[in-house]
């Protein structure tokens, strides 16, 4: 009876309200959220401004939640690359989890970055400079800094290996009186008028107070509901989730807690222990 409820005709209305509930909590840090204020460039643009401290930095071009393949076949789906108009890539993450931005996923995203920027024929001296920039919820390498530039080095004379690959790391929880603090104050904030930035702001607004912005939230959300259900989470079809189905089931997990669903409901929908899914709630940010 409990998948019922669930999957009845008159949820649709049911689950767009509490879609709208949990849209006006929604932060930059969400994922969900990101991807759509980051569809307008502008934000995009103005987030690489700040933290590469380049007010001239100029998008001309972006591709958001596309999935990059290694040359064994195997793939990450990465939030958002950018290039500019000196031709330099940048592929901007939000990690709300630690290991979702542990140094080894960090040499994983630049070498993906690498094999999908050079064509055949091309001479490795054209790669372009490319930024894997991890804005994390926490202060993942524990230095206590607001950000860390990682750059190869050489042992022996400490002069900079010049391969043109950048790894940052921008903590989140700094949130001084910068303009990198004021960034990161308003990537967590929930309410537009209380954003330093004005393109954020307007951003942020137009998803979450205009008509037109809340419906195309909730259609999103709506899509994830689906996709959940035909991958048989939400029936319940699968005897077990197997390791590499892991990181789909939380996704899958943190996604219809977004949408108002209770801990019980979501460990029957994903067929995990209710601890499993109590442990993933506690680490994740909304």
């Amino acid at each position: 009876m409990a998948d019922s409820t669930i999957l009845q005709p008159e949820g649709l209305e049911q689950r767009y309200e509490r879609y709208k509930e949990k849209i006006k909590h929604f932060t930059i840090m969400n994922d969900i959220f990101m991807r759509n204020v980051l569809k307008e460039i502008s934000c995009t643009e103005y987030i690489l401004q700040v933290i590469m401290n380049k007010k001239e930095l100029k998008v001309i071009d972006q591709t958001l939640q596309k999935d990059y393949k290694n040359l064994q076949g195997r793939s990450a789906i990465l939030d958002c690359v950018a290039k500019d108009a000196e031709n330099n890539f940048f592929n901007v993450e939000i990690q709300g989890e630690n290991d979702g931005a542990s140094p080894k996923r960090a040499r994983y995203h630049s070498g993906l970055l690498d094999m999908n920027l050079l064509n055949p024929g091309d001479s490795f001296d054209s790669l372009p400079e490319t930024y894997v920039i991890f804005i994390t919820k926490n202060d993942v390498l524990g230095y206590n800094l607001p950000i860390n530039h990682i750059r190869r080095r050489s042992n022996e004379t400490g002069e900079i290996f010049e391969d043109s690959q950048h790894i940052l790391y921008v903590n989140s929880k700094k949130q001084d009186d910068t303009e990198l603090g004021r960034l990161m104050h308003d990537l967590h904030c929930e309410e537009a008028d209380k954003m330093y930035s004005n393109v954020l702001s307007a951003r942020v607004q137009q998803l979450k107070e205009t008509e037109e912005g809340v419906k195309t939230m909730c259609q999103e959300l709506e899509e994830i509901y689906n996709e959940g259900e035909q991958s048989g989470f939400l029936r319940g079809e699968q005897s077990g989730v197997q390791k590499g189905e892991l990181k789909k089931a939380r996704e899958t997990t943190l996604a219809l807690l977004e949408m108002g669903m209770s801990t019980e409901q979501i460990a029957k929908a994903v067929n995990l222990s209710i601890e499993t899914i109590q442990n993933w709630i506690s680490e994740a940010s909304f």
